[in-house]
């Protein structure tokens, strides 16, 4: 046990890396399904859960400010994940990474063992830090929201120190990472020889877990394709504001001979602002290609929460199949299915958005790519000025560092637009139309096995 009470490993309940639980509540958090994993590390019984409030496993070491940010984002309508520390009925604590995720009026948690040491490291350094400055509110006499409000935002500072922009961020890369390490600790999954209902229904669980991967594997492309592009686009505004500064200092040479050529002036004073032009628009383009890092791994979240949704299904039927469950608790899988079908929604549209995204930042880099040829033609003026007017002695020494500065930019740019154009071919990595199909013969062969019943 660590001095700050959180202890990281050693104590509490075991749970299989290859294990899954999860349970349904409604919408104001009373639980109304549950499978029997949970009713083991919770250790209540099926009776004591159903309608209980979803905190009765709340351990006192979580700090409300986590909680806060889940119900923030559960009633925006999106998905939430959190590394969280339970306490069950006989006192003994367990560990859980756990997904959140709205379902028709109330929500659906899916949990598993922790596998990112680090992460879950980090999040609970987090946890004992804000813990105690939430007791520090509540004894000033703020209320318990007020506190958890107060926990939020200094979980969310905290994370930044951390590299994270937001918690967002962090759920962003935290589940992801938790559900490939859940998925090679637990071993292939294999065929079903069952020819029954539940084989058919393992069977098209697979089709749907391999168009996962396969979309996965797709968006890690396109997520390298986006760092190449934030990567070069940083590289150009670089060279763009060094362009900036020479030509300043060219316009100042002009300055100096403006009586006898004040022509000059004028051409140095266009080519400044279309550069000052250029550095705005690749400086915003910079925000908007962090914007597109946030949309490509929020939808590296999506695929992987639809493969946790999957595999619980997987679980599911492999628990009716073995015996370990009743035929009825297929129903469960019919409400995971509907789970999984907005997971498929959600990717649709996060994609649809990712590539409106990219589309109009390879308008920006082809107006950034505009504006460098409009400099360089004013610089073609400039450069025919210069000897006309006998004044290149005085202003000469500038034509070759601005020379050197614009072939950078062209070449900044050339490879800029051909990473803007190669990611926006690979914006939309997954065709969930494919993955629809199996979804809907899971439903239709559990609505058949247990005849319309549902949770």
């Amino acid at each position: 046990m660590r001095a700050d009470g959180m202890s990281l490993q050693g104590e509490g309940r075991w749970i299989a890396p290859g294990e899954l639980f999860f349970s349904i509540t409604d919408r104001q958090g009373r639980i109304v399904a549950s499978n029997s994993v949970f009713e083991r590390l919770s250790a209540y019984g099926r009776d004591e859960l159903m309608g209980a409030p979803h905190n009765i496993i709340r351990h006192p070491e979580m700090p409300g400010g986590a909680f806060h940010l889940m119900w923030d984002t559960l009633l925006s309508g999106r998905p939430f994940a959190a590394y969280v520390r339970n306490l069950a009925k006989d006192r003994v604590p367990y560990d859980v990474f756990a997904t959140v995720t709205p379902l028709g009026d109330g929500f659906l948690s899916v949990r598993s063992a922790p596998q990112s040491a680090a992460l879950r490291a980090a999040a609970y350094d987090l946890y004992a830090e804000v813990a105690p400055l939430e007791r520090e509110r509540r004894d000033e006499g703020a209320s318990a929201a007020a506190a958890a409000a107060h926990g939020a935002e200094q979980l969310a500072a905290r994370l930044a120190a951390l590299g994270f922009a937001s918690y967002d961020e962090f759920m962003y890369s935290a589940l992801p990472t938790e559900v490939v390490a859940r998925v090679a600790v637990s071993g292939p999954r294999r065929p079903s020889t069952d020819p029954g209902t539940v084989g058919r229904i393992l069977a098209a669980a697979l089709d749907i877990d391999s168009g996962l991967v396969a979309a996965m594997d797709r968006l890690d492309a396109l997520e390298r394709l986006v760092e190449s592009l934030r990567a070069a686009s940083c590289e150009a505004s670089t060279t763009a504001s060094e362009l900036l500064e020479v030509t300043r200092l060219a316009d100042v040479a002009s300055q100096r001979v403006e009586a006898s050529a004040p022509v000059l002036r004028r051409t140095t004073q266009a080519m400044t602002s279309l550069v000052g032009g250029l550095t705005v628009t690749l400086t915003a383009l910079s925000g908007e290609l962090t914007a597109v890092r946030l949309a490509v791994m929020e939808q590296r979240f999506l695929i992987a929460l639809a493969r946790l949704h999957n595999d619980m299904v997987i679980l599911f039927a492999q628990e009716v199949l073995q015996g370990r469950a009743p035929q009825q608790a297929l129903g469960y899988v019919r409400a995971l299915c509907e789970t999984l079908s907005d997971d498929l929604s959600r990717m649709a549209d996060a994609a649809e958005a990712t590539s409106r995204r990219l589309g109009l930042i390879r308008q920006d880099v082809d107006r950034a790519r505009e504006e460098l040829e409009g400099y360089r033609v004013f610089l073609s003026t400039w450069r025919i000025q210069v000897p006309r007017y006998g004044v290149a002695r005085q202003v000469g020494p500038h034509v070759g560092p601005i020379d050197s500065h614009l072939r950078r930019g062209h070449d900044r740019i050339a490879d800029l637009r051909a990473l803007a154009q190669q990611c926006e071919a690979n914006a939309t990595p997954v065709d969930t139309g494919e993955l629809v199909g199996p979804v809907w013969r899971i439903l239709e062969s559990a609505g058949a096995a247990i005849g319309g019943w549902r949770p």
